[in-house]
């Protein structure tokens, strides 16, 4: 049974969070490109990209990303002025705190946080996904991933949250998604906007070009007097691929970097 703390946020505490900007999510972007290419160009011993499974890749990701990449001067603005931390399957709770357990693969934390808002549930949340055709982006991607930024089992404080495709050589992310969530497979993700590929991104060798998709997500977080005691239900922003794309209002980014 839902905890009743957890019903209704406390005084002064500002729910959905302010959006995170785009920078922010360039940045992490970047960040994460210069890991992967690390781990494909400087793989380490016992560590082989082409036949790792997904949490053995996540974890590699993980430990390039904050012991190599983080304020090594290695991509511009990833350092201590902005970021505080780089967390690996940290547990949050879900939206109603039904669940106390839930772990997102990445969690990016910031050393300033605007006022009002909930320290243990701010961040950037980041989940990542094989992308192949063993794992289809409709079901991998889409059903065991980004579902669970829209039933708010974590970033249902944010308005921002990233996916990461691990996708294999010569497998296109994108159309697949967009295909994907047009059939609305089990009428479960609402897309209001997107996927559209970020202006402000590009394909390289080891990533695909960033997308931006918006989805309506039903989980109420705080009471409205204005609305006869109803709830709000803040739509949820993605990116694919690599980062946010500023025409619109909240986002995920959808970011796929080559694999094997």
């Amino acid at each position: 049974m839902p905890l009743k703390m957890f019903d209704e946020p406390k005084e002064g505490i500002r729910l959905p969070h302010p959006p995170l900007s785009l920078s922010v999510h360039l940045v992490v972007e970047a960040a994460i490109c210069a890991a992967w290419e690390l781990m494909a160009k400087s793989g380490r011993r016992g560590f082989d990209l082409k036949t790792a499974n997904e949490d053995t890749i996540t974890h590699e990701l993980y430990e390039r990303l904050y012991d190599e990449v983080f304020d090594k001067g290695i991509v511009d603005g990833f350092d201590r002025e902005i970021f505080a931390s780089v967390r690996r399957e940290p547990k949050v709770r879900n939206f109603n705190g039904r669940n106390l357990d839930k772990m997102p693969d990445l969690l990016v934390e910031f050393i300033d946080r605007p006022a009002g808002v909930m320290n243990s549930q701010h961040g950037l949340f980041i989940e990542c996904k094989p992308v192949d055709r063993s794992h289809p982006t409709g079901s991998a991607y889409c059903q065991d991933g980004l579902i669970r930024f829209v039933r708010g089992d974590y970033a249902w404080a944010m308005q921002n949250a990233m996916m990461v495709g691990y996708a294999r050589a010569r497998y296109s992310v994108v159309p697949k998604l967009s295909k994907a969530l047009a059939s609305n497979r089990k009428k479960r993700i609402s897309t209001s906007f997107g996927p559209e590929s970020c202006p402000q991104t590009r394909m390289t060798v080891f990533a695909q070009q960033v997308a931006i998709s918006e989805h309506q997500r039903r989980i109420p977080l705080c009471r409205n007097s204005t609305a006869g005691g109803g709830y709000c239900y803040p739509p949820l922003v993605a990116e694919a691929n690599l980062s946010s794309y500023p025409g619109a209002a909240k986002q995920f980014s959808q970011f796929s970097v080559a694999g094997g």
